[in-house]
């Protein structure tokens, strides 16, 4: 049986989950990093890796909370492949307030591959980064702050063993280090990768996969499909754009 896997449009993390049904009540609950978001009438989307079936679709299966475990009034649409579920408010998200966006473990394809985890991911609406210019004059936005002496990983599951197996292959003029400390996660459906950083740094970069920032100096990448022994390549950037430092991460 194939196995049915989603992507959280916006959130940048694949999930895939094994074809098998399981009992309700031993589903396990996965859930993701918390997101920061401006628009207070956003709709999330959730990209399958194949149509689902139609009689899942349903608002139980698909639907927000609030911290008070109250449910948000929200539609269901069905995109023409059948692959994409949106889920959008009827009224704006408050200020304060924490929601969380479900998709439940007995959503199935139209082959009846079920996905075994509830997934959650937490969300509530945050401040617009500041504006600011950079050297050659554009107009950019930080919202990174000054480093903290703590610099803990974000993690969504108990199941994951660490490494900091990284190694620097350059280093810029800037003094000190810029990447502090990289550390990789080794979850059952993605590798986690967190990178705390310097001042300087106001980008991380994996090739083309742009790291989200935490706050604290702490900036995360949830990349799946990683084979153990994989080497990635690791970039800080000022805000500038130019490259401080680069460091070679090895997955465990």
């Amino acid at each position: 049986m194939k196995k049915l896997a989603i992507l959280f449009m916006m959130v940048g993390i694949l999930i895939v989950f094994p074809g098998v049904l399981q009992g309700q009540a031993s589903l396990k609950e996965l859930t993701l990093s918390e997101r920061t978001i401006q628009d207070p009438m956003k709709s999330w989307t959730i990209t399958f890796t194949q149509p689902i079936n139609k009689g899942t679709l349903k608002k139980q299966n698909f639907l927000i909370k609030d911290d008070k475990k109250r449910q948000v009034k929200a539609k269901l649409s069905l995109s023409k492949d059948e692959k994409k579920v949106t889920i959008t408010p009827e009224s704006p998200y408050k200020k304060g307030v924490t929601y969380y966006l479900y998709i439940k473990g007995n959503v199935k394809s139209g082959s009846n591959a079920f996905l075994n985890e509830h997934t959650v991911l937490p969300f509530k609406i945050g401040a617009v980064p500041k504006e600011s210019k950079n050297s050659s004059g554009k107009t950019t936005t930080n919202d990174k702050q000054p480093a903290s002496s703590s610099g803990k990983t974000a993690s969504s599951g108990s199941d994951s063993k660490s490494s900091s197996n990284a190694s620097t292959s350059t280093s810029s003029k800037t003094p000190g280090k810029n990447l502090v400390k990289v550390q990789t996660k080794k979850h059952s459906h993605f590798d986690e990768i967190s990178v705390q950083v310097s001042d300087y740094v106001t980008k991380v970069k994996a090739g083309s996969n742009e790291f989200e920032y935490k706050g604290n100096n702490l900036f995360v990448l949830y990349q799946p499909g990683l084979k153990s022994g994989e080497k990635i390549t690791v970039k800080g950037y000022s805000m500038s754009g130019k490259v401080l430092e680069t460091k070679e991460v090895v997955i465990p």
